[in-house]
């Protein structure tokens, strides 16, 4: 394979054919300063695909970059991310590289995300723990982030959300129907059956004090 065009394109692109070919490629200036391109140049077909993988891997790291400034990302995440787009080696080469420099951290991100579901959505630990598995994390980087909510969601939030958001569905103890669905409700949220009948027993008790 001989490069018999080599010349700039648009921007920072440069456009290269082989052999006459007819057929363009279009290589990013980077890519083809680190190749050491040049016209005239013969490649053997490994060398060829080294460039095309070259490429592609700028091209995946732009665009895992470009996902980043928007949201975090996990390891796993951002793999199934890319994957559609790019080959796998390219996939791991990325976010294995975007890990090294920290721009991934698994163990950060569940901690952003301990603080979104539980202090910020409310859910209940079974709630925001499926979700941080939804987002690739892995059990113990879970476990690690929720530990320091737990007496915070089973007391403080739980008691907070029974008195507010759902309070419509407890202020008649004898409307045992609509209790029903408030505490249906709170399970959606991810907290567990025993945690919302205390809540709301103490919650209905207090009411009962009152009158």
């Amino acid at each position: 394979m001989t490069i018999t065009t080599l010349s700039a394109h648009k921007g920072n692109t440069w456009k290269i054919e082989l052999d006459d070919s007819g057929e363009l490629f279009f290589l990013h200036v980077s890519v083809v300063q680190r190749c050491g391109l040049r016209k005239g140049m013969t490649l053997t077909p490994q060398q060829w695909e080294q460039v095309q993988t070259a490429e592609l891997s700028r091209k995946a790291y732009q665009y895992a970059c470009f996902l980043l400034d928007n949201r975090g990302y996990s390891y796993q995440e951002m793999f199934r991310k890319l994957e559609p787009k790019y080959p796998q080696a390219v996939c791991f080469a990325t976010v294995d590289r975007l890990a090294k420099y920290r721009q991934i951290n698994d163990r950060a991100y569940a901690e952003q995300l301990a603080h979104h579901y539980v202090a910020v959505k409310r859910f209940g630990m079974r709630r925001a723990f499926q979700e941080m598995r939804r987002r690739g994390l892995l059990e113990e980087h879970i476990t690690e982030a929720l530990e320091p909510y737990e007496d915070e969601v089973t007391g403080e939030i739980l008691t907070e959300l029974v008195e507010g958001k759902y309070r419509k569905y407890f202020l008649d103890p004898d409307d045992r129907r609509t209790i029903e669905k408030g505490k249906a409700a709170l399970v959606r949220q991810g907290y567990r059956f025993g945690e919302i009948n205390a809540a709301v027993r103490a919650f209905l008790e207090e009411q009962l004090e009152e009158e």
